[in-house]
């Protein structure tokens, strides 16, 4: 077996050594109750939450401005994309997402290989000047491209300003989720070898994707200096 990379070599392992997957049992329709409760913010403060800063945070929010600048002396919200930039975006598609399951347009990322790079830039800067992605002609696999792009940027900036904690290994590029997992087997070694008692809180954040509240995300993205057109 020849495999370009040891995650390729192992995804093939695995579509090979597992057993085929169980059809589904349930529809979308059914999971739709619970899904809107869990992607949507609560309808009900929960008691947790400072209700009269969250009242603050909203009205601020409303009050930032449409138009906004970009400070950063790199220009992360601001430059334009550009054909390197997609380049480096298929390479990233080719180990990563050519087999994703397409959306509801039936399009692949396979298709969107085919898009030269410059044409790809060109729509990607029009979304991002006119503040808006048109999904009458833009297929789904294009929008999850951009904001994979938009994504990086963050990313850079955030590095870049030391926002990112050391102890942060999901979705971020060298790291892996093993290393916590890792860093507790530590901790657990060294703690028997010194004859020490090791206390470990698990936390499961429930809902945490809704339980962030976007006026107060936006606020403090805001406040971080974050502006310009992809901030827009």
């Amino acid at each position: 077996m020849q495999a370009e990379t040891r995650a390729a070599f192992w995804k093939e392992i695995k579509r090979l050594a597992d057993p085929r997957p169980a059809p589904i049992s349930v529809s979308a329709d059914g999971l739709q109750d619970v899904f809107e409760k869990r992607l949507n913010p609560a309808q009900i403060l929960p008691p947790e939450f400072d209700s009269a800063q969250h009242k603050i945070n909203k009205i601020l929010a409303g009050l930032l401005p449409e138009k906004t600048e970009d400070t950063t002396p790199e220009g992360f919200f601001s430059k334009k994309c550009t054909e390197d930039d997609m380049g480096a975006l298929k390479n990233h598609l080719r180990k990563h997402s050519l087999d994703s399951v397409p959306g509801e347009d039936g399009a692949t990322y396979v298709e969107l290989m085919e898009i030269p790079n410059e044409d790809l830039a060109f729509l990607a800067n029009e979304c991002v000047n006119q503040n808006n992605a048109p999904t009458i002609w833009l297929i789904a696999c294009f929008l999850k491209a951009l904001t994979m792009l938009i994504h990086w940027r963050i990313h850079d900036w955030a590095g870049a300003r030391g926002l990112i904690p050391d102890w942060q290994n999901g979705f971020r590029p060298g790291y892996c989720t093993n290393n916590n997992p890792f860093i507790l087997r530590c901790l657990r070694d060294w703690a028997k070898a010194h004859g020490l008692d090791l206390y470990v809180a698990a936390i499961d954040a429930s809902n945490a994707f809704p339980s962030t509240d976007q006026p107060t995300l936006w606020l403090e993205l805001f406040r971080l200096w974050m502006g310009g057109a992809i901030f827009d």
